[in-house]
């Protein structure tokens, strides 16, 4: 079993160098069919400098409309969370509000409460 998963490694690795051999080579003809661009030429074509020229600006331009666009996005974004931030606080205060109305409505009533025993106690000592 061993010898057979060792053979195919060896098969394998043969195959590997082989396609990397055969890529390099290919590379280096593909290298000799293509015409030699120097520089030079490059840079003394003065309509290819302007055309590149042109390129940069309109990827200049298209770069700076992607940036407003993110930067509105992103202000969109923060909007949206300072108004949920904004709208939990609200429904937070809401609910302290509620619990702040419940709790004077029961004092109320144990004030009312008290006036009525204290009524009751004066009630009784006049009686006494």
């Amino acid at each position: 079993m061993l010898y057979l998963i060792g053979q195919i490694l060896v098969i394998v690795l043969v195959a590997t160098f082989a396609g990397l051999g055969l890529g390099w080579w290919s590379r280096g003809l593909m290298a000799d069919l293509r015409p030699p661009a120097t520089k030079n030429e490059e840079e003394s074509d003065p309509f290819g400098a302007r055309s590149r020229l042109e390129q940069c600006h309109r990827d200049n331009a298209a770069l700076r409309r992607d940036l407003r666009e993110s930067q509105e996005q992103l202000e969109q974004a923060q909007k949206a969370k300072e108004l949920s931030r904004e709208g939990d606080m609200v429904g937070r205060l809401q609910a302290a509000e509620v619990r702040v109305q419940a709790l004077l409505e029961d004092l109320q009533v144990r004030d009312d409460t008290i006036a009525v025993l204290e009524k009751e106690l004066d009630a009784l000592r006049a009686r006494l």
